[in-house]
């Protein structure tokens, strides 16, 4: 058996997410079908990150193990032009012995992309929040900084049946370029939707819906403001550091 290291990105638009679910389209389950019929075997793929449905990734990383002979550059064409063209394989080679994409990931970055002008685009509706309300980048700063460090993200997630629910939040980064606001939100591991209430939460505050300090009385469980759920739409993996 041979462990095979891929990077992947995707536009998850009409998919149900990464994990493989019966019926339902899914990026594992789309890659593992292609594998199957171009290798001829049941292959199980591992990813280090599973992303919700409606959410993108520039940086999948993708581990399995096979026994085909295929050549790895042959591999990488034929599944480029089995997989539906809305998932692409940046790379494939052979994996370090004990590589694990999930386990072996020391650090992840998620970008969350607010589209805040008054006009919509049309054309990003599938990639962006659209936020036609001003946004105070001061307000939001103030309000990350709250949000950093280690926590008990359980009012930050829909992981209502997880135990542990700590996690430590490294770094957020909030910057605007032409009419978009960047929320970039690094850590080594997240909750299911951590980062879209976070940056539903810090549109909150930039938003002055709810004050900055407000995220100590959530994380407290002391006052009924909830996060905003922001969609899944503007949600993209963007780095994986091993």
């Amino acid at each position: 058996m041979t462990n095979i290291r891929l990077t992947m990105e995707y536009d998850g638009t009409n998919y149900k997410g990464w994990q493989r679910q019966p019926g339902k389209q899914t990026i594992q389950g789309s890659l593992e079908y292609a594998l199957k019929k171009i290798a001829k075997e049941e292959i199980l793929t591992f990813g280090a990150s599973r992303t919700d449905a409606g959410v993108h990734a520039l940086c999948q990383t993708v581990t399995f193990d096979t026994k085909t002979g295929i050549p790895l550059k042959n591999l990488h064409i034929a599944l480029n032009n089995f997989i539906p063209d809305d998932i692409y394989i940046l790379k494939i080679e052979k994996a370090k012995a004990g590589f694990h994409a999930r386990h072996s990931a020391k650090i992840k970055t998620y970008r969350y992309t607010v589209h805040n002008e008054k006009e919509r685009k049309i054309f990003l509706k599938d990639i962006v929040w659209h936020w036609q309300y001003p946004l105070d980048l001061k307000k939001m700063r103030a309000a990350a900084k709250y949000l950093l460090g280690r926590h008990d993200y359980r009012p930050f997630s829909c992981d209502e049946e997880r135990e542990n629910t700590l996690r430590t939040v490294d770094r957020i980064k909030i910057s605007k370029k032409k009419g978009m606001v960047y929320i970039d939100v690094t850590a080594k591991s997240f909750l299911r939707r951590q980062v879209r209430m976070m940056a539903g939460f810090l549109v909150q505050a930039g938003g002055s819906r709810v004050k900055p300090e407000v995220a100590k009385e959530i994380f407290k469980g002391t006052t009924g403001v909830k996060p905003l759920v922001a969609p899944a739409c503007g949600l993209c993996l963007t780095k994986i550091k091993y």
